[in-house]
């Protein structure tokens, strides 16, 4: 049985149909990727479930036991309130019987006879819901999704609204996710989280009960979450039963079909229409009985034929090179950059060769945006040195393009950055990029952030680099865009340096993968399986491409190893205390539990059984985490003795 209905919906937007005649259903169990270009009404579809828009025509109607959890626009935000106690709140009714314990523990103090008698026999109802509804694992369960969504311990307990607005971001998503909704409703999820955080989240959907409809442009996301997939293209929605790749194939087979049936009508029509035009030159009477025959049965024809679905707009583009480099592109030294006291990264080495495609990823904070600033020349590294190689022009594509004029108009921008190109030219670079007609005459302050993204590539594709430095391109684009932007990437003739977290970018054009961790970069064997494996990224395998024998850089190799595996050691080490340590509290917590029960303690045996609860889960991880590096060592000391 369906809990949601989409009944022929109709939107329109300033006299612009975003779609007609949409259709579906949301079962109990669907996980649903919802995808299309950018504009065409994906978060509107979205609110309009929510309730907050209303359609033009048709109608949504959900069933009345449905609950639905999403991602609201920021809230108000208390100054008293913490990171922790902020996304506990997702835990409502279980903090509201929580409540409920601790007055009846109050009561018991004072209660005698058969009142005593009643609170206790209440208190084992409230008890015996609260645990079966897992009230002694939610706080637990609150504490690992900030963890597994990137936040630290110590950030758990700083106020929210000290926090950046894409880390409120990310905290209302952990409390959508945590509400167990019947529907959970997710518009572009992965913007804020690093690979570790959307392998996290990716997890976490894969085995959620409930259903959920999730707008995203990740590919390997959607990939990895999904069983259903709905489409908004040209105003209308196509829908499949599998996850994004199956849909690609089953949208082409469609295509092809369609394309195949509009083809072979057209040929029919032509071929009756000759017919027609034969009978015509002949002039006979009985000519125009036939002339007339046909012509209805091509007016049958026509009332079936349907075109074949345009594909949608994308960026359409290919840069070009200016003068070429020589072969070593940018050697780093011993590179260290801190921000007062706090060390960012230290002892960074890494050398970049003439028509490579490096992918830089790593955890967020953990440096990459500020090394393509230290390249530029925008910050100044504390210690070590780099050098860029002869003949290197940088071309640099900078996340949120705040050098842009916001009063100025697109056009205005672009005659601003070239000033010897002419309006007209302009004019046909921006119809490529998608500005058409008085759209170039909008002001930077009235766009989006993936219209603000697509003018800075074109500043780049314009401005004849050789050595293209990229921050998280793709974080602004749509599937069609990601996809033209990964081809032009491909045919380019020079060198790429790409900070992103994009799995289906690194997978398709990267040479090499790169790692930034604190202790510097690290580089893993000729696959790059080392770093996906940390990242709990899911590669595909493809052939590597040709490797100059002067890339082996000894040295560095040898420091990084001795590094991980002094790292391995030490992890082992670590672990192993925390779990000698985590197993002598558990052994007092029992006895304590024991203890109570003797005495009949009730609100100390349930204060303690959370306490437990705690320590078996926290023990759980810590053998993971022992197991880990275990392997790591292993792995490490193999590979040195190769």
């Amino acid at each position: 049985m369906a809990i949601v209905n989409v009944v022929q919906v109709r939107k329109e937007f300033s006299e612009r149909v975003l779609f007609s005649d949409i259709s579906f259903e949301i079962g109990p169990r669907d996980h649903i990727g919802l995808i299309g270009v950018n504009g065409c009404g994906k978060s509107t579809l979205v609110h309009m479930i929510q309730g907050l828009v209303s359609p033009d025509a048709g109608y949504i109607s959900i069933d009345p036991r449905c609950t639905v959890a999403s991602v609201e626009q920021l809230p108000q935000l208390s100054p008293d309130v913490t990171l922790y106690d902020f996304v506990l709140e997702a835990h409502a009714e279980l903090l509201s019987w929580e409540r409920e314990l601790e007055t009846i523990v109050a009561r018991l103090e004072t209660a005698d006879g058969q009142e005593r008698q009643r609170l206790i026999e209440r208190q084992d109802r409230c008890m015996e819901r609260f645990q079966r509804e897992g009230g002694l694992t939610f706080r637990n369960m609150t504490r690992s999704a900030l963890l597994g969504l990137g936040f630290t311990e110590k950030e758990l307990i700083k106020p929210i609204v000290q926090f950046s607005g894409g880390q409120v971001a990310k905290a209302m998503l952990a409390r959508a996710i945590l509400r167990k909704a019947d529907l959970l409703l997710l518009d572009e999820p992965t913007n804020n989280l690093d690979v570790a955080a959307v392998c996290y989240l990716q997890e976490f959907l894969i085995g959620y009960k409930g259903a959920y409809v999730l707008v995203s442009h990740d590919r390997a996301f959607l990939d990895a979450s999904v069983d259903r997939v709905l489409e908004l293209e040209n105003g209308h929605l196509i829908a499949t039963r599998g996850n994004y790749t199956r849909h690609v194939e089953l949208k082409m087979d469609e295509r092809q079909i369609a394309a195949r049936r509009y083809q072979q009508t057209m040929k029919e029509i032509r071929r009756i229409e000759g017919i027609i035009a034969q009978q015509r030159r002949w002039n006979q009477a009985r000519n125009y009985v036939t002339i007339a025959s046909k012509e209805k049965q091509i007016e049958r024809l026509k009332e079936g034929l349907v075109p074949p679905e345009k594909d949608p707009s994308a960026i359409h583009f290919h840069f070009r090179g200016a003068e070429p480099s020589g072969n070593e592109i940018i050697d780093v030294r011993d590179l260290g950059v801190s921000y007062g006291d706090k060390k960012v990264f230290e002892h960074g080495n890494l050398l970049i060769w003439k028509g490579q495609t490096v992918c830089l990823v790593g955890a967020n904070g953990c440096g990459k945006s500020t090394f393509l600033k230290v390249l530029t020349g925008e910050l100044m590294p504390s210690e070590g040195h780099f050098r860029l190689g002869a003949g290197v022009r940088l071309g640099y594509f900078q996340q949120g393009t705040d050098d842009f004029d916001p009063q100025n108009t697109i056009l205005g921008e672009m005659q601003d950055a070239f000033p010897h190109a002419t309006e007209g030219e302009l004019r046909n670079y921006l119809g490529a990029f998608l500005f058409r007609g008085n759209d170039i005459y909008k002001k930077i302050s009235a766009l989006s952030g993936g219209e603000r993204a697509r003018i800075k590539l074109l500043q780049l594709v314009l401005g004849g680099a050789n050595v293209l430095l990229l921050d998280e391109p793709t974080n602004h684009f749509d599937i069609a865009s990601c996809e033209v932007l990964e081809r032009a990437l491909e045919s380019f003739g020079g060198t790429v340096l790409i900070v992103t977290h994009d799995r289906y970018l690194v997978e398709r054009i990267a040479d090499r993968v790169v790692l930034l961790e604190s202790t510097g970069f690290v580089e893993p064997e000729e696959d790059g399986s080392e770093i996906f494996e940390r990242l709990r990224m899911n590669r595909v395998q493809r052939p590597e491409k040709q490797r100059s024998v002067n890339q082996d850089n000894y040295y560095q190799r040898q420091k990084e190893f001795k590094a991980a595996l002094a790292a391995a050691k030490q992890d082992i080490q670590k672990a192993e205390r925390a779990i000698e340590e985590n197993e002598r509290a558990q052994s007092l917590a029992a006895s304590d539990i024991a203890d109570a029960e003797r005495r009949g303690a009730f609100e100390d045996m349930q204060r303690l059984c959370v306490r437990l609860g705690e320590l078996q889960d926290e023990e759980s991880r810590l053998f993971e985490a022992l197991e880990r590096a275990e392997n790591e060592r292993a792995r490490l000391e193999k590979e040195g003795e190769a």
